[in-house]
């Protein structure tokens, strides 16, 4: 049932993504909601539900990816298990390190595919990535919270727990 109901929310970011969030450009570099709710998601979860969740949110980028099938789905499967590796080892309750996390692993994923592309001689603008991270950044520190508190199973536990 959880992953349906992840499958869903995806689901919607992504049509999100495409839809209105381009209306949010700056110097036509805008967030990806989809992208950020992957890391926030797999900072608060173990590393088989960052997989399960770096792939699918990577499917459903691809499917509106024109010159490369396949290059969100590798790329945002490996970063959300990096974000998981980086939430195993973080204070969950803070919000710097996602928001910094977010900043780097967007500008990692935007290297990725410009590394890729020119492999099939296809030019992508580095100096959009900034941009990206830092807003991804700022979405992450809004939506972080919301993430943790619905999806972490340890922090859920802990603040149930009696002393």
């Amino acid at each position: 049932m959880e992953k349906l109901i992840i499958i869903l929310i995806s689901i919607g970011l992504v049509i999100l993504d495409n839809s209105l969030i381009p209306f949010f450009s700056i110097k036509g570099a805008y967030p990806s909601l989809l992208f950020t709710f992957a890391i926030a998601y797999s900072l608060v979860n173990k590393k088989e539900r960052a997989v399960f969740m770096g792939v699918m949110s990577g499917i459903l980028q691809d499917i509106f990816f024109f010159n490369g099938f396949g290059v969100n789905s590798l790329l945002n499967l490996f970063l959300c298990l990096l974000a998981s590796f980086i939430g195993a080892g973080i204070i969950k309750t803070k919000r710097l390190i996602p928001v910094i996390s977010a900043f780097f692993i967007t500008i990692i994923k935007y290297a990725g595919v410009m590394l890729i592309f020119n492999f099939f001689n296809i030019e992508i603008q580095f100096s959009k990535s900034i941009i990206m991270g830092v807003y991804n950044g700022v979405i992450m520190f809004f939506v972080y919270k919301l993430v943790m508190n619905v999806y972490d199973d340890e922090y859920s536990k802990q603040r149930w727990r009696f002393r």
